[in-house]
């Protein structure tokens, strides 16, 4: 046991220094784990209804999963993956000319990071309204494109608990509420940066904080930001020398522990997330927690969560694929509903039927996530880095 912690020890205090933003600020392996459960998470959150139009009886259970709130999974992740490549650059910024040089070419790589896929899915629904929805399950043309309209402007989160659902549906871009209110988080975090300075740790523990005692409302709901303060503040915490000393160093001592662990973590996230459970009146606040501390555990990349190997190879290709497939499987879910109803005009499955029915909707997700990660998220992710870069160096050419 000595043996194995004198290895991994050291190891730590390079990780966490990495975490907190300094010259590496690489992918950590750990975390993509994370974003891999969060993805899955929000998966079957969204089997209900969307895919499972039939009654089953494993619709209820899945209704009351609380899985959605692998959503706020993600949310934590990004906090923290941001802020720790971010707030490093604004230290000591003081003048407006240096701020733009550090905030602008970040807002563009994450415009060109996420908006290009976003914009297409947007778009996508439309044409499908119009070609591929005998069925009516890819909801009306107008309900589509009012909620393509909201996403267009970023806005889509505000939208969905705002406006009433058109003939009972927001259309088919609904999950981009999401996607919304993080890109309202990437324009948000610079200028609160340089605003609060040294005090920004203790406004996003206020954020944190409300979490706990905001009601549950759709508002609420559609802009909770407690998981992405979490991930913020633990981003700050990483640039102190004695995070590499509060690692949980137990967990690399037995397999079992890290098994527990993660798997302990993600019943957390579901049993908060099902209101029919009532553990909590405030269970966004413990949500936001515990994300932050699978956040935490796997910040480190030592092995606490996931050693590498094989199966954690398998889940980072799946975390790089993440976003696209977030962004395809709702429009593969609605058109399965059309494809069933051309075919069997909505009669309940058999169990292999059903089998398939999954099988094929799960390849359509693996398919089409995989040619917008490798035509459109890929390519134009690298596009927005050349570009930033290019201002960055135009900035400098013209600064005296």
């Amino acid at each position: 046991m000595n043996v194995e912690m004198k290895r991994i020890v050291p190891g730590q205090a390079a990780a966490g220094q990495a975490a907190a933003g300094g010259a590496s600020v690489g992918r950590i392996g750990e975390l993509e784990v994370l974003r891999t459960v969060a993805i899955l998470m929000v998966l079957l959150a969204h089997l209900p209804i969307n895919l499972l139009f039939w009654s089953s009886k494993y619709t209820l259970p899945i209704f009351h999963s609380g899985a959605w709130s692998g959503v706020d999974l993600f949310f934590a992740v990004s906090g923290f993956v941001i802020a720790r490549g971010l707030l490093p650059q604004l230290q000591g910024v003081r003048d407006a000319r240096a701020f733009l040089h550090v905030a602008v070419p970040f807002w563009i790589r994450r415009a060109w990071r996420l908006w290009p896929s976003a914009w297409f899915w947007l778009v996508a629904p439309l044409v499908l309204c119009v070609v591929f929805n005998r069925s009516g399950a890819y909801g009306s043309l107008l309900a589509n494109w009012w909620m393509a309209m909201a996403g267009f402007a970023n806005l889509a989160n505000f939208y969905i608990v705002l406006h009433p659902a058109l003939n009972g549906s927001h259309g088919t871009a609904f999950a981009q509420w999401s996607l919304s209110l993080e890109e309202q988080f990437y324009m948000i975090l610079p200028f609160a940066a340089l605003l609060f300075r040294r005090y920004l740790a203790a406004v996003m523990a206020v954020v944190l904080a409300l979490a706990f005692f905001l009601p549950i409302a759709p508002v609420v709901l559609a802009t909770r930001s407690g998981a992405i303060a979490a991930g913020v503040l633990l981003a700050i915490a990483s640039r102190h020398p004695a995070y590499a000393d509060c690692a949980p160093v137990f967990l690399a001592q037995n397999r079992l522990f890290r098994i527990f662990a993660l798997l302990l973590g993600i019943a957390m996230l579901m049993s908060f997330g099902d209101a029919s459970w009532c553990i909590v009146p405030f269970y966004l606040g413990p949500i936001s927690v515990v994300s932050g501390l699978l956040v935490w555990v796997a910040s480190y990349d030592a092995g606490y969560l996931w050693r590498p190997g094989w199966p954690r190879q398998v889940m980072e290709a799946v975390a790089a694929r993440s976003y696209s497939i977030y962004l395809v499987h709702i429009p593969v879910y609605f058109g399965m509903h059309e494809l069933w109803f051309r075919l069997y005009v909505m009669v309940n499955p058999t169990r292999l039927q059903a089998l398939g029915y999954f099988a094929v909707a799960g390849l359509l997700v693996a398919v089409l996530a995989e040619l917008n990660y490798r035509l459109l998220e890929r390519p134009l992710r690298q596009h927005g880095k050349q570009v930033a870069r290019f201002y960055a160096r135009r900035m400098r050419e013209v600064t005296p």
